[in-house]
């Protein structure tokens, strides 16, 4: 996945505006697609979507803190960015709190929006690919028998060889048997590689 594949779904009940930041993008060689509502954008949303959200925070309908709700809700990847002449500082603050690019507050130039879109599109590509590194650890974990689990759990524990054979009951030549075995499935060269990726799937939020 790569920039070149995304598309800003630019949601705005204001079709001045929409046709305003659709040249902006357009000109700077960004694939662009408009909404007139968060309902509308909502509907054509699918699980291929991707890139980033450009939305009005004041809009009729939804608004554009009800839509982040609705996004987080379906667990959607799509980084937001809001637009707004008249934000709170409560509205502001839950904004960012559940991981907004930013807030533009109106009116602004064309760098500044520039440059959160571009912002918002580098987070989606940063998120898709720890997603897909993320899938690949699971897999590997999934390979993984019961017994050689239960080794994996002592090697990132740090324990050596002499005491896992001991607490596991199995003998020295099964421990150094399953130890190869999960490093291999693993993709990794030793134990504390190993507990890195152990540790980024235990703190991965839930998908």
């Amino acid at each position: 996945m790569t920039q070149r594949d995304a598309i800003v779904y630019l949601v705005d009940d204001d079709e001045s505006v929409l046709h305003s930041q659709l040249e902006l993008l357009t000109a700077a060689g960004i694939s662009v697609e408009s909404f007139s509502s968060a309902e509308a954008f909502l509907k054509s949303l699918t699980t291929r979507s991707a890139g980033c959200v450009v939305t009005d925070l004041k809009m009729s309908g939804m608004s554009g803190l009800e839509l982040q709700r609705k996004l987080i809700a379906i667990n959607s990847p799509l980084p937001l960015i809001v637009v707004s002449g008249h934000a709170n500082v409560p509205t502001t603050v839950e904004l960012m709190e559940n991981g907004a690019i930013t807030l533009l507050q109106k009116p602004y130039d064309a760098h500044e929006f520039l440059d959160a879109v571009q912002r918002g599109l580098d987070q989606f590509v940063e998120n898709r690919q720890r997603s897909t590194e993320l899938n690949s650890i699971r897999e590997r974990m999934a390979s993984l028998s019961e017994g050689e689990m239960s080794v994996l759990r002592l090697m990132i524990a740090g324990r050596p060889n002499k005491v896992i054979s001991t607490e596991l009951e199995i003998s020295m030549r099964t421990v150094d048997r399953r130890r190869s075995i999960v490093l291999e499935k693993m993709q990794v060269d030793s134990a504390p590689e190993l507990a890195r990726l152990v540790t980024l799937i235990e703190t991965a939020p839930a998908s």
